[in-house]
């Protein structure tokens, strides 16, 4: 019998987190669920820690698999693998370092039945060290509006982990995201999804954790892949918009938010090596909305046009000490 919903959870280097986040998977209020965990061969022992938990729920146990990657391939690559492993009507996606709200499949998974939706999204609780804080993930009543607001990436999250979504959608070739592409999948993934979707609804409820303080996250420490990653994604989705027809017509709208992608990484690399190699790319974009910028994304971007790349250096510094004093103040 094919279950409704299938909860998807690539595992890699969570210990610390991975206990949290199946209690709240298998403390569902919703019965009707598969459970597939994917091994990205961890070094740690959040697997063992896992099987510790799933020995606990033995009503969950039958419904639970754990794929296990003999190498690490990434978490592009564990995502597919839970996607081509899963049965369920609807899918939902959970990092194991987050945890989830006890109703949240439940609420979701009613809204998509009662709506006839192919995607539902809910709020995000974003988990700093000292606070919490709710992100209010913004649709729009007109598909197009969705993809184009997904595309710019502001009011619009591209998480995969606070909606529920047709497994229909997950499985179309086109929104398959690249094994190596490790950065920005979720974004890739997503603008396809909203692109394809024939209906997306929203609950006002926030029910998913994203825990913000794992020193392991991918999203911690800036390299060059990352870098590679972006220039890869940008470059994936000038080719879907021109397989669909769209190029010309988004192609103004997509320069801004190439230029802050470039300058969120810019920012947020402690290397002055990787800002002197990257520091050029997406030039067009950058000489067409510069002026758009904060005061501190243009100055970074002068000092970089500049070769001042010490100068950067202080003042991402500087930018660091100030943003912790005032978030101190909050």
């Amino acid at each position: 019998m094919i279950p409704k919903v299938s909860i998807l959870v690539p595992v890699y280097k969570t210990s610390a987190y991975i206990e949290k986040c199946a209690i709240s998977l298998f403390n569902q209020t919703f019965e009707d669920i598969e459970y597939i965990f994917v091994n990205d061969a961890t070094p740690d022992d959040s697997i063992e820690k896992l099987q510790k938990i799933i020995e606990q729920y033995p009503n969950r146990k039958n419904k639970i698999r754990i794929i296990n990657h003999p190498t690490n391939r990434g978490s592009a690559a564990a995502k597919n693998s839970a996607i081509d492993a899963s049965n369920g009507y609807f899918i939902s996606f959970v990092d194991s370092d987050d945890y989830i709200e006890p109703e949240m499949v439940e609420v979701l998974y009613n809204k998509a039945i009662e709506e006839d939706a192919d995607v539902v999204v809910s709020n995000l609780i974003i988990e700093f060290e000292n606070k919490s804080v709710i992100f209010n993930d913004r649709i729009y009543d007109k598909s197009e509006d969705n993809f184009i607001h997904m595309i710019l990436h502001k009011e619009t999250s591209s998480s995969m982990c606070n909606k529920l979504v047709k497994s229909s959608l997950y499985k179309r070739f086109d929104c398959r995201v690249p094994e190596n592409l490790n950065y920005c999948e979720d974004w890739h993934i997503m603008t396809r999804i909203y692109y394809f979707a024939n209906k997306t609804v929203k609950t006002d409820q926030a029910f998913y954790h994203y825990i913000q303080h794992n020193t392991n996250s991918i999203t911690r420490i800036i390299n060059r892949m990352h870098f590679e990653n972006l220039i890869q994604f940008w470059m994936l989705l000038d080719s879907f918009l021109i397989e669909q027809n769209l190029f010309e017509r988004y192609q103004k709208l997509i320069e801004f938010p190439k230029l802050q992608s470039k300058v969120q990484l810019l920012f947020g690399t402690n290397s002055s090596q990787l800002r002197k190699e990257y520091g050029n790319m997406f030039h067009t974009e950058e000489k067409h909305c510069i002026k758009q910028l904060r005061l501190g994304e243009k100055l970074m971007l002068f000092l970089i046009r500049h070769k001042q790349f010490w100068l950067t250096q202080i003042f991402r510094s500087y930018l660091l000490i100030k943003n912790k004093k005032y978030i101190k103040k909050q």
